[in-house]
């Protein structure tokens, strides 16, 4: 049977610390990524099909994200880290009542919540908010447990868990197709587990585990392949999710900087709980062999080699990959320790041990909330800008390029521009062409051409070209800015890029 358990006083005093560490998050500013998920998903609620009237190379699971949560509580920062904070209090309830049989102390128990999302929320800048990786980190852990569950339940019972543990994991893959390396190798420990320890037939027990997983994870794709049919947009999908991204690592280059920036991100941030989660790897595998345990360190495992395998295209927030996993065995590892703990004559070294651990993020967490409280906690649009601005400096001006072309008189219709998406939020226009202008360094060869048609066909009333994906354009496809230079004339020159408003 299933073990849930009920939420007890420390539970709820955990939960409300959440909901505060998630406000103080609530107005942070979008950034590029952010800005161009939002304007995919506000694109998709006025009718547009995704793919086909708005390219990315993305899965959809993040443009639903943001569309679901637009469509609730607005497309913009307020709305949708709304939404992000249920989902991570959801998230955090979960935790609670699936994990308390797994650690010796309830107290420590209750802690997971703040070891995980906490932790997130307390590293993450305007960057790493609502990105895929700390999103899926929800559904990968659902799939996890109910694949431990499955351990220890025959017949009906695994067959019905299983196959929830499919159809998660084919929610997981709308995120990200690269995760199903982290799925596998939670399905691939049960059928070794079932084979090798219990001694269990190979072939009935692969099909007792495949067949459950194959019905529910195959759920999910047909539904938005049926989806994409419908729109006679399947070909699109298709050449998007498997034609695309081999060529775009292909023609990549591997940026050092990015990629060694990245690890230091996550060392710097997640070193207390990689300490204290080895404790957990060794006492609670060495000694008592916990599955648990195993899987999380799998999850761990699996997924440095997701983040691995995106080297060419490394990034800090990749590694919120591993939050979940990291969090919930540095709370074993203090669930390890209190006992030793508890018999120290002096509470002095363990009130020591965890000011040395945990200083550098409650000492981020404070500055966070100093900074909202010194700004009025950024309740008016003036004082929320200037919130905003602390962390992400070029928001104002690229509040202020905007607001060029929102004047009185200005020409009405979609715009192109060939940087920062956040342009489109501030000025409250959509994108005029299907392919984007953000991360214009990953375009292949005939996608520049492409967008010149795009452009010369939709006759954007603006257009707004970046200084860097100016040099990349200049690189790539010269043939664009002699377009544009030819049937556009420049509007204003600033720190940030150049405005080109069509001729009469």
């Amino acid at each position: 049977m299933i073990s849930i358990t009920k939420l007890n006083r420390i539970d709820f005093l955990v939960m409300i610390i959440i909901v505060i560490i998630g406000l103080v998050h609530l107005p942070f500013p979008f950034d590029g990524d952010q800005a161009f998920f939002r304007l995919g998903a506000l694109e998709m609620q006025q009718g547009k099909v995704l793919y086909r009237d708005f390219w990315d190379v993305k899965q959809p699971g993040i443009f639903c994200f943001y569309f679901l949560a637009g469509t609730l509580f607005g497309f913009n920062e307020i709305g949708i880290h709304a939404f992000e904070l249920i989902y991570m209090l959801f998230f955090s309830i979960i935790l609670l009542l699936t994990l308390k049989s797994y650690f010796r102390h309830q107290i420590i128990a209750s802690l997971v919540p703040l070891l995980t999302v906490g932790v997130y929320y307390v590293v993450s800048g305007a960057w790493h908010l609502t990105q895929v990786e700390a999103l899926v980190g929800f559904p990968l852990f659902l799939c996890l447990w109910l694949t431990f569950q499955s351990f220890k339940n025959e017949g009906k019972q695994r067959f019905i868990l299983l196959l929830l543990s499919g159809l998660i994991g084919g929610i997981v893959l709308l995120f990200k197709l690269i995760f199903l390396l982290i799925l596998f190798s939670f399905w691939l420990t049960i059928l070794m587990y079932s084979v090798l320890i219990k001694r269990q037939g190979i072939q009935k027990i692969f099909i007792e585990i495949c067949l459950p997983i194959f019905i529910g994870i195959i759920f999910p794709l047909v539904v938005v392949a049926s989806y994409f049919a419908w729109y006679n947009s399947f070909s699109i999908v298709y050449q998007t999710f498997f034609i695309y991204p081999p060529l775009i690592i292909a023609n990549s280059a591997l940026n050092q900087k990015d990629f060694v920036s990245g690890i230091k991100w996550f060392l710097q941030n997640f070193y207390p709980l990689v300490l204290i989660a080895i404790i957990a790897i060794d006492a609670s595998l060495r000694k008592s062999k916990n599955v648990l345990t195993l899987l999380l360190v799998v999850w761990c495992v699996f997924g440095l080699s997701v983040i691995t395998l995106q080297y060419k295209a490394l990034w800090e927030y990749h590694f919120l990959l591993l939050f979940v996993p990291i969090g919930i065995l540095a709370a074993k590892g203090l669930d390890i320790l209190w006992d030793y703990l508890k018999e120290l004559r002096s509470q002095i070294p363990t009130i020591l041990l965890i000011f040395l651990l945990f200083f550098p993020l409650s000492s981020t967490l404070t500055k966070k909330s100093m900074t909202l409280v010194n700004n009025n906690f950024a309740l008016t649009e003036d004082t929320r800008l200037k919130y905003q601005t602390v962390f992400r400096k070029k928001y104002p001006s690229l509040h202020s390029e905007a607001n060029l072309i929102s004047q009185a008189g200005s020409l009405a219709g979609e715009i192109y521009v060939a940087g920062d998406p956040s342009i489109y939020y501030f000025s409250g226009r959509t994108q005029a062409t299907i392919l984007r202008g953000w991360a214009l360094e990953y375009f292949l060869p005939e996608q520049w051409l492409t967008l010149r048609e795009q452009l010369d066909s939709s006759k954007p009333p603006y257009i707004f070209i970046d200084y860097v994906p100016q040099a990349i354009i200049k690189e790539n496809f010269p043939k664009l800015l002699e377009f544009v230079e030819q049937k556009y004339q420049i509007l204003r020159q600033s720190n940030n890029g150049i405005w080109y408003i069509i001729k009469s």
